[in-house]
């Protein structure tokens, strides 16, 4: 099975993608061409590239956010669906490129927070005023809460992580 986690900057994609590594489930690690954040690692948090690395990577999708570039490689899926479940954490788009690709073995899942917990928990990861701005604005301009309705799953993140982890473990199974 590919789980892929969607939902607007902040809401917890990252939280929910830990907790299902530590189930056992392999992630798909996106290239970006995004600088690397206090605490990532090349090729675990990312695979951060160049512009000209990412042009010559054969990947599922792509998609720019915050003016960076993103998307998951085809090879990466390939290895690491040999070993069972896997995940991405990726954009609407991504979202239907593996639908389209992988069909009825995708299950997507929307992480869904209010306006004031995403703006709380992109301070405390150090984004800028500005970038949590432009994200925030980037969020209603494009909808992205519509997004909901592609999804096999919506997980509601403005209370407990414990409650919130416990919900992605029911969807998984493990």
């Amino acid at each position: 099975m590919i789980y892929v986690i969607i939902g607007p900057s902040g809401s917890g994609k990252t939280t929910l993608g830990d907790y299902f590594r530590s189930l056992g489930l392999k992630e798909l690690v996106s290239h970006t061409t995004r600088g690397m954040r206090p605490g990532e690692s090349d090729g675990i948090s990312y695979h951060f590239v160049t512009d000209e690395e990412f042009d010559l990577t054969d990947k599922i999708e792509e998609s720019v956010y915050s003016g960076n570039r993103y998307g998951v490689s085809k090879r990466e899926v390939e290895e690491k669906l040999e070993c069972g479940d896997i995940f991405a954490v990726t954009d609407i788009n991504g979202a239907r490129a593996f639908r389209s690709l992988y069909g009825g073995i995708v299950s997507v899942i929307y992480i869904c927070s209010s306006a004031r917990r995403l703006r709380e928990r992109m301070r405390e990861r150090g984004d800028s005023k500005e970038s949590i701005r432009a994200r925030i604005r980037l969020l209603k301009d494009k909808h992205e809460y519509r997004n909901r309705f592609f999804a096999d799953h919506v997980i509601e993140n403005n209370g407990s992580v414990r409650t919130f982890l416990k919900q992605g473990r029911k969807i998984v199974g493990k």
